[in-house]
């Protein structure tokens, strides 16, 4: 079975076939779903009461949506400081909610796909928690609404779709920008939300990613000034990718402008690692980080002056620890979703030499920052 979930998450034309299957099953038992359940009973947040227990629900497995919705947990912490508020998961996005101020974690697994009694048992624990408040992150899952109303929650919120009334609380989150969705979401709450993803590591996963760039950089010196780096990330999903020419050509460039840089690959990118591990052998500036655990290569990535990256998932890493990024986007979606801190820099379909460009430009930006705070301090 796992086999064939690994070939299926490997195999562009297998995964375009299993997101086509995906997306028809899920329309049926939505529709279905609509049909059978009675709409629930209209409430705004200040009329339920007794709210105890609360179930965060965002059963996705990509990483960057499980950091998007991550805002949401701070919000209604601060909204129902004495309530339990636990989260439903999945066991590959669980190690980025580590560290938030969660209760208790429910996972959903891969494996669930093949094997559907996995999900009635996950329901039916869910369900004997007799939960308060059931809050539907994600605006367009079907999965996730079937769940918040499966579990029976006194109260559900989530956001409006159409006409049809899916929960208690409904919130018009309509928005041109993911983080801006989450915002609209949690403004019924009546408290702040971030409009960026959180991620929290611990002190000594800061040490470990600072030994493992000295390990790759081969210095002796534990200051940030002199392990600085670009971070190079090589992935993305399905037609975000970029050539192996673009990147092997990105390299040559940052090795003749002296930048040092560390380059990541993507689970999903092995047949680019032998010709980028070839090239970088030669490289005086650059190193390839092997495959680490994902919080281990949050907390490296932490240490980077600046990420190079497509839409993916370490594009949302790098928004929740307030690293600039440079977003390469090839479609249109994708702006829905880029970093837009005033650090942050989008570039449309860019020719390598523009990517350069921009990389140089944040640099001295940078540095020009750490000049004027010196010279703030010293003055």
């Amino acid at each position: 079975m796992m086999h064939l979930l690994t070939r299926i998450r490997t195999n562009y034309y297998l995964k375009i076939m299993a997101r086509f299957l995906e997306k028809r099953a899920k329309r049926y038992l939505l529709g279905g779903g609509l049909y059978l359940l009675k709409a629930p009973v209209p409430e705004t947040i200040d009329s339920v009461v007794g709210i105890e227990k609360i179930l965060i629900i965002r059963p996705n497995f990509r990483l960057g949506n499980a950091l998007i919705s991550t805002p949401v947990i701070d919000a209604l912490r601060e909204r129902f400081p004495s309530a339990t508020i636990d989260y439903l998961a999945t066991d590959k996005t669980l190690p980025l909610l580590q560290q938030r101020p969660v209760d208790n974690f429910y996972l959903l697994s891969r494996t669930a796909i093949l094997r559907p009694w996995q999900c009635v048992t996950l329901c039916r624990r869910l369900r004997a928690q007799r939960y308060d408040l059931a809050v539907q992150v994600s605006g367009g899952s079907t999965s996730g609404f079937i769940v918040t109303r499966l579990i029976g929650a006194r109260y559900s919120m989530g956001s409006r779709k159409d006409d049809q009334r899916l929960y208690n609380i409904e919130v018009d989150a309509k928005s041109s920008h993911a983080y801006d969705f989450i915002v609209s979401l949690t403004r019924p709450l009546g408290v702040v939300c971030r409009n960026r993803p959180l991620l929290q590591l611990t002190v000594q996963e800061r040490y470990q990613a600072m030994e493992k760039i000295q390990q790759l950089i081969g210095l002796h010196s534990n200051h940030l000034s002199d392990s600085g780096f670009i971070a190079i990330f090589v992935g993305g999903h399905q037609k975000k990718r970029w050539p192996l020419a673009f990147w092997l050509t990105l390299i040559d460039n940052l090795e003749a402008h002296r930048i040092r840089y560390i380059v990541f690959l993507g689970p999903e990118e092995f047949r680019l690692l032998a010709p980028i591990e070839q090239r970088l052998m030669s490289s005086m500036y650059g190193y390839l980080c092997p495959p680490l655990p994902i919080r281990h290569f949050a907390a490296v990535l932490e240490r980077a002056r600046l990420l190079v990256t497509p839409d993916s998932g370490p594009m949302h890493l790098a928004a929740a620890l307030d690293v600039a990024t440079i977003s390469l986007i090839r479609q249109k979606k994708s702006l829905a979703f880029v970093p837009r801190e005033a650090y942050d820099t989008t570039l449309w379909r860019p020719e390598v030499s523009t990517v350069v460009e921009a990389i140089l430009a944040n640099v001295d930006r940078q540095n020009t920052t750490v000049l004027e705070q010196t010279a703030a301090v010293i003055g």
